[in-house]
């Protein structure tokens, strides 16, 4: 086992490199897998873009390809707790001997040819090299932002994946949802299969010249398949498809969401050749953490990562089919659409309590003069761990606490034990 200084130094190193380059590039990404002998062309990968469900999408089909008997590599970000949670293999987590070894090579590389690389580029390089040592099969490897200039789109994938688009990082990315459809269109590449859960025709559109120009074709979820929530429980999700597949699937993952980036994956694995069982069995083992995720039962605490307008909208529909007390421990970053968030989320509740994530966040006294708009039942405490614990003091055994806004919240929180 690494020492705990050795890990923390090597954490502060990529902590310390620049979140962003001055632009999005891809220059330093190339000359970085370049030093490294190119480990990315060393494994089958697929490329997963989206503005929401990317990491559910990643680990549903992460999941289906181990069932299915592969050794499979899955690349996400960020991560909730532990800096190890971005980089899988088979569902483990990288040692943090491995993250030590893997630096220490990386950082002379890059210092001996003078690479101007970030945080993410590093990280992603770091990954990349890890997947070709433990000679994975497969990886699945999510956006980071973006796509165009994003340092994972050095891969050329078997498959491309764009789950949707909507408004976000909209200063980085452009100000429509047409400029940030084209940012992500741009991980297409030539003669490939490119799958999407986006209807909006304009969207799609977009999508389709793009694989017009790369002579790659357009697979559309809701032209290929069709679901219908069978049953539904805090246990598990069981739903029928009909269309390309017609059976019937069951996920633990909550929330109708869940639902159809099951089905993408499901459509990937399909044009994989992966047999229906193994999929099913991939299906239903699948676990995501942050995402509708129950901390406890008694009363009934939850966290969810929603921290966009589309992901509230999603998050808004679960809970108005919850029929209990409600309070609500909100925490939202500051670059995010507040009004519209809080406007959406923060009515069905009857208790609110103001927070703060650890990285960004909307301070708690803006906050709250935003959600004292539509419900004037409302605490402000900034320490997270002391938010959930008022809430937990507030709430009695047949209530529903939830926890979101953020996924740095959602993150401070899963550090907390909770009895199930």
């Amino acid at each position: 086992m690494v020492p705990k200084i050795f890990m923390q130094e090597v954490l502060d190193y990529l902590y310390g490199l620049k979140k962003f380059g001055s632009k999005l590039r891809l220059e330093e990404m190339e000359k970085l897998v370049s030093v490294l002998d190119h480990p990315q062309k060393k494994f089958k990968s697929i490329h997963i873009a989206g503005t929401n469900g990317k990491g559910s999408t990643s680990a549903f089909l992460a999941q289906i390809l181990q069932e299915a008997g592969y050794k499979v590599g899955l690349y996400t970000s960020p991560h909730l707790v532990n800096f190890n949670e971005r980089i899988k293999i088979n569902g483990k987590d990288i040692s943090g001997q491995k993250i030590v070894e893997l630096s220490e090579i990386m950082k002379r590389k890059v210092e001996e040819n003078e690479i101007d690389t970030t945080f993410f580029e590093f990280t992603t390089a770091m990954a990349f090299q890890y997947f070709a040592d433990e000679q994975v099969d497969f990886a699945v490897v999510e956006v980071g932002l973006g796509g165009r200039l994003d340092a994972t789109s050095v891969i050329d994938p078997e498959i491309c994946v764009i789950t949707n688009i909507s408004l976000e990082h909209t200063r980085v990315l452009g100000e429509s949802k047409e400029e940030i459809a084209k940012e992500k269109a741009a991980i297409i590449k030539e003669n490939k299969i490119v799958v999407t859960a986006e209807t909006n025709e304009t969207v799609l559109d977009i999508f389709n010249s793009v694989c017009n120009q790369k002579n790659s074709s357009l697979m559309v979820l809701d032209k290929e398949l069709k679901f219908k929530i069978e049953d539904s429980s805090f246990n598990e999700q069981k739903f029928s498809v009909t269309g390309k597949i017609n059976d019937t699937f069951s996920i633990k993952m909550l929330g109708e969401y869940q639902i159809k980036n099951a089905c993408l994956a499901l459509l990937v694995a399909d044009l994989l050749k992966i047999s229906i069982d193994k999929i099913k069995l991939g299906l239903l083992n699948t676990f995501w953490a942050g995402r509708l995720q129950i901390l406890q039962k008694n009363p009934l605490v939850m966290v969810d990562g929603a921290h966009n307008l589309e992901g509230i909208k999603n998050l808004v529909k679960f809970v108005k089919k919850i029929d209990r007390k409600k309070i609500l421990v909100l925490g939202i970053a500051e670059d995010k659409k507040l009004e519209e968030m809080v406007s959406l989320l923060v009515p069905l509740f009857d208790q609110i309590i103001i927070t703060e994530g650890n990285f960004k966040p909307t301070p708690v006294e803006k906050l709250n003069e935003v959600v004292l708009k539509y419900n004037q039942n409302v605490k402000m405490i900034q320490d997270s761990k002391e938010a959930v614990e008022e809430a937990l003091k507030l709430a009695d055994e047949d209530d529903f606490v939830l926890v979101s806004g953020s996924l740095y919240l959602v993150g401070d929180i899963l550090k907390h034990k909770f009895n199930k």
